[in-house]
């Protein structure tokens, strides 16, 4: 058990407001004034000082909030619960080290400021009170008990890692409230980091943890700002488990202001976050990104913080938990926190300024997070396929990389093997690109190729120019070359670089849009159908594999197949349909799976346990995709001589 100290600092007063009752739903909030005991024993003030959390209290009081919320209770954590995130022994270090006398304590000064910490007797007590009190806040708001919340809490959480203490932060609040409730009250959680230093702790902790998305917009520069590793970077996705679930915003430079991170959170924040549909939303709220913040350097206005407040609120049914982090000026973090409790009360929400806009470096920066997470989260595929083509001036006119590539890709098929587009954009279905062989060939031949595949994907040579891969050319090459008919479906999706496969293929979502699955049956119906093909060869590529699959299903066309070629990236391997039992046994003999020899598929052997379902696997001898394709040309010619 631990003591509780007595209160020794000045600090504003608790409201006695009795507790509602719970059935009433409003904004609560949670603060105590013992955590102002934590304080640095250096002669130097520190910027993590215990007037943060008093400035903010006192603020609200000023502005009538208080009143106006719940107060929820404060206690402290326990060591079960902390273990739920951090090492017992990290527990039994802090507190054997803070149970030193004063002037041990100041002989270790320096050795903690190389972690940018300090620790005086009642350092623990704050962290516990800290820690137990976001936990409070957490339960209150999944239950029900209050809609929303914020809690005044120090020290913060979000640097501390499972192991290790660090960059002002004992034990990390969120990650341990999240823990928490993810054992009692919730399926999916969502994190949204707006510190302007990476959460590393909170990344790290929930790294493959596929439940939980953490979402951090931090400056980085290189990842030379605090806390100075490249983990914070775009590119850090998540782990095997959990690809997709850790998304970063690292901005390049000083600066960031309001119109930066709105633009992050319309283009790819709020778009992830819809589709990964948490159950409860909890922010680490640091406000030291906020203008005229001493260490964060950046431009965000009360304003923008109401206006991201305002965006979560719309998630998970409004149930949002707002958790005190850094910001260290102490007007700049007081108004902040007015604007996002006045924005959870419900109050009007304050107007951006007429011309707000992005950066180019904020632009360029959410382009790079779209591209990391498009192997992930379908919304950002959709994104990345479908950029702007004009610039909305009038003046000037601007295309993405996919549409100058289509528009390249269709005169170069047009010019070398006369293939047509087909207009295939109806009733609101997301559109792609369809090439097919003229009316003449579709009327005389007696195979016909459908070939469904991904976007190419963006490579630079050596120099540094930009170019595409594109895999169409050898198999439409070998098909026109012997007078086959041919159609040729782009998705639009770029094709996987990482695995998003897992070792139980069942488990593994089907995240193949579904308006794909629209136009492949109509482009069955209404242009192969009616062709004068008496066999066809179905080739599949990347999510083409999955599409084909679904036409297989949902036409009784078996009888009509000559074979099936299905070559994956990264992908799952596609199953036939339990609802289709009657289609294993044709497509273990009739269909080709060729995996890249990284597939897990390949390192769990796991075919046995899907038996016929899977097709015949098969490992490919190139890592990329697009020379695979090549390489299976004789599969289908032999598919043919049969």
């Amino acid at each position: 058990m631990t003591e509780a100290h007595p209160l020794s600092a000045p600090a504003a007063p608790v409201s006695d407001e009795p507790l509602m009752p719970p059935d009433v739903r409003k904004t609560g909030y949670v603060y105590d004034p013992s955590m102002t005991l934590h304080s640095t024993l250096a002669a130097e003030p520190h910027p993590e000082r215990p007037e943060r959390i008093t400035s903010i209290f006192t603020m609200l009081q000023m502005h009538g909030c208080i009143h106006r919320m719940h107060r929820i209770l404060s206690r402290e954590a326990s060591l079960a619960e902390v273990s739920l995130v951090h090492t017992e022994e990290l527990w039994h270090s802090l507190e054997e080290t803070v149970q030193l006398p004063e002037d041990k304590l100041r002989e270790l000064i320096a050795f903690y400021e190389a972690k940018s910490l300090y620790l005086n007797r009642s350092s623990t007590l704050c962290a516990r009170l800290s820690c137990g009190s976001a936990i409070e806040l957490c339960k209150a708001v999944a239950s029900g008990r209050v809609q929303n919340g914020f809690a005044i809490v120090r020290p913060p959480g979000h640097h501390a890692e499972p192991d290790g203490s660090q960059g002002f932060c004992l034990y990390n609040n969120v990650a341990i409230a999240t823990r928490t409730l993810l054992h009692h009250a919730a399926r999916r959680i969502m994190i949204l980091d707006w510190d302007v230093h990476h959460g590393n702790g909170t990344q790290r902790i929930f790294w493959n943890d596929s439940n939980v998305l953490y979402i951090s917009l931090h400056r980085y520069e290189n990842g030379t700002f605090y806390p100075g590793t490249t983990f914070g970077n775009y590119d850090q996705v998540g782990g095997p488990d959990a690809l997709g679930t850790s998304v970063n915003v690292p901005w390049p430079c000083t600066g960031m202001g309001d119109a930066d991170y709105l633009h992050a959170f319309q283009q790819c924040i709020l778009p992830i976050a819809y589709e990964f549909a948490p159950d409860l939303v909890i922010v680490s709220a640091g406000f030291d990104a906020a203008d005229g913040d001493v260490l964060g350097g950046c431009r965000v206005s009360p304003t923008g913080y109401a206006h991201m407040t305002h965006q979560l609120m719309a998630l998970a049914h409004g149930r949002l938990a707002v958790v005190l982090e850094g910001g260290y000026t102490l007007d700049a973090i007081s108004r902040s926190a007015l604007a996002v409790v006045r924005t959870l009360l419900g109050d009007a929400l304050p107007p951006l300024p007429p011309g707000t806009a992005a950066s180019t470096a904020a632009v360029h920066t959410v382009q790079q997070v779209i591209r990391a997470q498009a192997p992930h989260w379908q919304c950002m595929r959709t994104a990345m396929s479908m950029a702007p083509m004009s610039s909305g001036t009038g003046a000037c006119h601007s295309f993405s990389l996919p549409s100058l590539f289509l528009e390249a890709r269709a005169a170069r098929l047009w010019s070398s093997y006369q293939l047509l587009p087909l207009p295939m954009y109806s009733d609101g279905l997301a559109p792609h690109q369809v090439l097919c062989s003229s009316s003449f060939v579709l009327s005389t031949t007696d195979t016909f190729v459908v070939f469904v595949h991904d976007l190419g994907t963006l490579h630079q040579d050596a120099s540094g120019a930009p170019y595409v891969s594109d895999a169409a050319d050898a198999l439409v090459a070998w098909a026109t070359s012997r007078h086959y008919a041919i159609l040729d479906l782009c998705t639009l999706t770029p094709l996987p670089r990482e695995a998003v496969c897992s070792p139980t293929h069942e488990r593994v979502p089907d995240t193949t849009p579904t308006h794909l699955y629209a136009h492949i049956e109509s482009l069955w119906d209404h242009v192969c159908a009616l062709s004068a093909a008496k066999r066809f060869v179905l080739v599949g590529l990347g999510t083409g594999c999955h599409v084909l699959m679904h036409l297989i299903a949902a036409r009784a066309l078996h009888h009509r197949v000559a074979g099936v070629v299905q070559v994956l990236g990264t992908n799952p391997i596609p199953l036939v349909p339990k609802s289709h039992p009657e289609l294993k046994s044709w497509y273990l003999e009739h269909a080709h799976v060729v995996c890249p020899p990284n597939h897990p598929h390949l390192a769990w052997s796991d075919q046995a346990s899907s038996g016929k379902r899977l097709g015949r696997v098969q490992r490919a001898t190139s890592a990329c995709p697009m020379d695979t394709l090549a390489q299976t040309i004789p599969l289908l010619e032999d598919m043919l001589r049969s």
